[in-house]
């Protein structure tokens, strides 16, 4: 994942997998009221770009794969309890 950071209040996080880790972190970023969406390049390609845009979006980013993290965490912990 390579991040950078195209104007003041928004922040771009390109990666090189297809769109669902793309799509997690969009959605742990609207948890935290910040605004994202993504663009998943061409239907045969495996890259995605995900755009934040909010006043702080490394901070935002950063609350959001805390949030990503901890729903994994809850999904692995009820998968064991089956």
């Amino acid at each position: 994942m390579e991040l950078r950071e195209t104007s003041e209040g928004r922040m771009k996080a390109e990666f090189e997998n297809d769109h669902t880790l793309a799509n997690l972190v969009r959605k742990g970023l609207w948890e935290s009221g910040a605004e994202a969406g993504y663009d998943s390049g061409h239907p045969l390609g495996d890259e995605s770009t995900l755009i934040v845009d909010s006043s702080s979006p490394q901070e935002d980013l950063e609350e959001a794969v805390e949030t990503c993290i901890d729903w994994v965490e809850e999904l692995q912990s009820q998968a064991e309890n089956l």
